[in-house]
């Protein structure tokens, strides 16, 4: 995890104490999650990246490259000082703090220790976070809490969430849900995004199941990888 003195920050002079404490407390706890996950993964044996995923992270680069989010103020640390409940004010501290430029320079440690972010972002900062996520979970990083989808009967925070991203970033996505249950053990059923939910209720809902309709997107996802 990169240097983060909120406490030096020029902007901090006309916010109380407090909440310049409230933000500090956060960042000396990330902190220490940071370091506890960078012990793990020197600890973790990866191992090989399975071809699907290697393809699959190349077509990630290409899709949500030059992707960035300065249209929004809570972005990776304060989706998780969100989940935190901390103070509007303590997070807005945090603002100048985020990574808004490359995701590909947010440390696997970090993602790891803001695992619930996502579930707090918006539209501009989910498209710019689910690309490093998703990566760095086909590369083996062993997230616990990090879910791109969700069931069929929960979208209505993806469904604010994904309006922004292109049909090419939406494949992305959808893909990797796919791939995430043939490489897994858990989750054994595919979860959703907005988009497969709309095409289910229209196409299939008086047909099959969900859980048939997550097992029909994998198996067009095994077509077309040649799986």
């Amino acid at each position: 995890m990169r240097s983060m003195n909120i406490g030096g920050h020029s902007l901090l002079s006309n916010f109380e104490k407090c909440y310049v404490r409230e933000a500090q407390e956060f960042l000396v706890e990330l902190g220490k999650r940071c370091k506890m996950w960078q012990r793990s993964l020197t600890k973790t044996e990866l191992g090989p990246i399975a071809p699907e995923a290697e393809r699959l992270i190349e077509r990630i680069d290409r899709a949500f490259d030059e992707v960035t989010c300065y249209r929004e103020v809570r972005v990776l640390l304060g989706g998780e000082a969100e989940d935190d409940y901390m103070s509007p004010v303590a997070q807005a501290l945090l603002a100048p703090l985020e990574e808004r430029e490359n995701w590909h320079d947010i440390p696997d440690d970090l993602l790891l220790a803001c695992q619930c972010s996502l579930s707090y972002v918006g539209p501009y900062a989910f498209r710019f976070l689910i690309p490093a996520f998703m990566s760095a979970a086909l590369r083996g990083v062993p997230f616990d809490t990090f879910y791109p989808g969700s069931e069929m009967k929960n979208m209505v925070v993806r469904r604010a969430q994904c309006y922004d991203l292109n049909e090419a970033q939406r494949t992305c996505i959808s893909d990797y849900l796919s791939l995430e249950v043939l490489l897994d053990p858990w989750p054994d059923e595919r979860f959703f995004m907005p988009w497969e939910e709309e095409e289910y209720r229209v196409r299939y809902a008086d047909s099959m199941s969900p859980r048939q309709y997550g097992e029909v997107l994998i198996r067009q996802f095994c077509e077309r990888e040649g799986i």
